[in-house]
């Protein structure tokens, strides 16, 4: 038996383009096949594949486990799999696939449970929350059989439009560029500077995200040049066709059909998300304490207006901690 991941697609978006990112993530670290919505990757370390695909969006589940050729040997597989993963009292779900096979999905989960009680003593069905999840794709009489090690972030996976992600390094905005990821864009990252804090919030931004995502599907572009941070970013607004994402605290109600008018290309997608909300989305990042920024304190428009000249860097390409973000923009600067 061949030791394999298995990943599980959320539905949303296209399927090869999760295809397409788990093998730009894996580079030459495995060979990858499709049974329905379940993605197969053949790899000599399954746990290390998976911690490397486990946040991509349009991952629903990780599981570890093996290939099968025969349409029976999955009991087997179970069986090994239980005794690894199962002990007394412990309890398991068995969740199955099957297309195009002579057994049903509920054959397979018949059999399964079967197999499992058996071997395992005082192991328990249990279908609401189990302990442990076993996951079985069978596609006519070949197929996988895993134990489940985490759920995925959902979403769509990363496809090929791309879209502008104004960021600041805080909660708000750090939140918008992770959920434009997860409706399946190719990012952007804009950042006007202000100072070293808020850069580095960024930087760090930017390498969280370089490691959940195809990295060639991610930009930082950093804007510097004079004091007035918003104008900067209000004359590359202007130059620019394609959409802008931002998220800001507003100040006053009627700022955001102001700057809808001025800025046509501009979307402010969290302006109706709570708080609490988006304080979830930016801790499941990991990247600590927010910044309060010009972008979080809320944009005006009289800065916007004002405009001023800048410079435009970008770092790009590559997956990178913040450091050697940080570095490249100080070398390119």
């Amino acid at each position: 038996m061949k030791a394999v991941v298995m990943v599980g697609w959320s539905g949303a978006g296209r399927f090869e383009d999760l295809e397409r990112t788990v093998l730009r993530k894996l580079s030459a670290r495995g060979d990858a096949e499709r049974i329905d919505d379940t993605l197969l990757v053949a790899s000599d370390d399954p746990v290390d594949v998976a911690r490397s695909l486990s946040f991509l969006p349009g991952v629903a589940w990780i599981a570890v486990g093996y290939r099968f050729s025969d349409g029976e040997a999955y009991l087997k597989v179970l069986e090994q799999l239980g005794k690894r993963y199962l002990s007394k009292g412990t309890t398991f779900k068995i969740l199955a696939n099957v297309v195009r096979s002579k057994q049903s999905a509920g054959d397979v989960l018949l059999s399964g449970n079967s197999a499992l009680l058996s071997s395992i003593d005082g192991a328990k069905v249990d279908e609401r929350k189990p302990r442990v999840k076993f996951r079985v794709s069978v596609q006519g009489t070949k197929g996988a059989c895993g134990s489940e090690i985490r759920a995925g972030p959902g979403g769509s996976p990363t496809g090929s439009e791309w879209v502008s992600c104004l960021v600041s390094g805080g909660e708000r905005s750090s939140s918008m560029a992770w959920m434009a990821a997860l409706s399946g864009f190719s990012l952007r990252l804009v950042h006007s500077r202000t100072d070293e804090v808020a850069l580095r919030h960024v930087a760090r931004l930017y390498s969280e995200l370089s490691v959940r995502i195809d990295p060639r599907c991610l930009e930082l572009v950093v804007l510097g040049g004079g004091e007035n941070a918003a104008g900067r970013l209000g004359g590359w607004l202007k130059g620019q066709k394609g959409t802008a994402f931002a998220g800001l605290r507003l100040g006053r109600s009627d700022v955001q059909t102001r700057l809808a008018e001025r800025f046509p290309n501009l979307v402010l997608p969290l302006v109706l998300v709570q708080d609490d909300e988006i304080a979830m989305v930016y801790r499941s990042l990991g990247l600590g304490r927010a910044t309060k920024s010009a972008l979080d304190a809320g944009l005006t428009l009289k800065a916007l207006d004002s405009g001023s000249a800048y410079s435009e860097q970008k770092f790009g390409g590559v997956r990178a901690d913040s450091n050697e973000v940080i570095d490249a923009m100080k070398r390119s600067g």
